[in-house]
This record gives C-alpha cells, structure tokens and sequence, in this order.
C-alpha cells in the first residue's frame, strides 16, 4: 500500500506539474484569472492498474473557460505508463453563488464547449470505446476523425461531436479568496461533473 501511494503521488505530481507547464505555454494562459483542480485514483482489479484522474477548470478573463481532463493508467508491478488521455473544453462561462449557500463556493455555469479537444496514447485504450492512439480536434477536423468516430457511415462531422458531447455543465468550486482569513480552503472542484465523452470513451 505504500509503495503505491508513493507511485500515485509521484503520478499525480507528473501530471500536475505538465498542466502548469502546459498553462504558462498556451497562448491563452496569460489572461487566465482562476484555476481550480480536483482528482480521483482507483484500481482497475482486471488487469491490475491503478487509475489517476485529474480535473482542472481555468476560468479566463471574465467569460472563458477550460476544462482539462487527464487520466493517467500505470501498471502496480510495472509502473510505467499503460495509458495516457487529455480531454480539454473550452468556450464561454458565467460564475454566480453557489447553491449550497457556503459563502466560499461558487457555481460556474460552463456554457456546451466551442472546441474539444482529445489526445490519447499507449496501450490501455486498446479496447475502449475510442481506441488506440488518437487525436480529435473540433477546431481542425480531418477525415481520419470521421473515419475514427464514424467507421460504418463516414459522416460525422466537427459539429456533429460538439452536438453529441458539447454540453451545459455546472461545476461548484472553492475559492480562498472570498475569505482570505481561512487558510484551511484551496482552490478546488468541489464535486467531480460527469462528462458525457469521458464516461463514454471507456
């Protein structure tokens, strides 16, 4: 048990340390205004991998958002990478008080994503629903994409997916500086959303 905490924590710290890398890169990081993270880790007893999911939600500007997903899969005797997958959204967002009433929360209302993005490698999506390596880019669509999503008819389209998994999501964060005398608080996702693209790609 130890020697896997210390692997997930080691996991978990690779995969942060790339979104900060990635944000302090992104042409639209500068204007990022807040970033709030939450995560989750479970083992897949199957096949014997652990499971790390991190969820990070970069508000920009005042109306903007991103939404990363990163799953990162290892093996417990081997602990290299089995599986690697980066789901981003990005569109328009509006941020009001919660509805649980706690004065530190706040609801962000993610309006259905103008772009998503999907990259996934290595072997651990060899038979999930989207298998094997590949990239989806709405904002640059190519027939290999259509060819991938859409085998049987060859017709989906960039606006076909947004249309499919674009959608309205409300996510409850934490916010420290609303009280700045609470050192207890962080910048976290209260509660894990439930994203339709990343329940369905397996």
């Amino acid at each position: 048990m130890k020697k896997f905490a210390k692997v997930l924590s080691l996991a978990l710290a690779v995969m942060l340390m790339a979104l900060t890398l990635t944000a302090c890169g992104s042409s639209g990081s500068s204007g990022m205004t807040k970033q709030f993270t939450a995560g989750s880790a479970y083992f897949i007893g199957d096949i014997g991998w652990y499971n790390s999911d991190v969820y990070t939600l970069r508000l920009i500007g005042e109306d903007s958002y991103e939404l990363i997903f990163q799953e990162y899969r290892f093996g417990t005797e081997d602990a290299g990478t089995k599986g690697l997958r980066t789901i981003v959204y990005t569109g328009k967002c509006s941020v009001g008080e919660s509805a649980d009433g706690w004065e530190t929360h706040r609801d962000v209302t993610l309006q259905p994503a103008e772009r998503i993005f999907m990259e996934q490698h290595e072997k651990g999506y060899g038979r999930a629903a989207i298998a094997g390596h590949c990239v989806i880019d709405t904002a640059n669509w190519t027939d290999t994409m259509t060819e991938l999503l859409d085998p049987e008819n060859n017709a989906m389209t960039a606006k076909d997916f947004l249309g499919k998994y674009a959608e309205k999501v409300v996510i409850t964060v934490e916010d420290p500086s609303l009280d700045a005398e609470d050192t207890s608080l962080g910048y976290k996702i209260v509660e894990i959303p439930t994203l339709t693209l990343v329940t369905e790609a397996g």
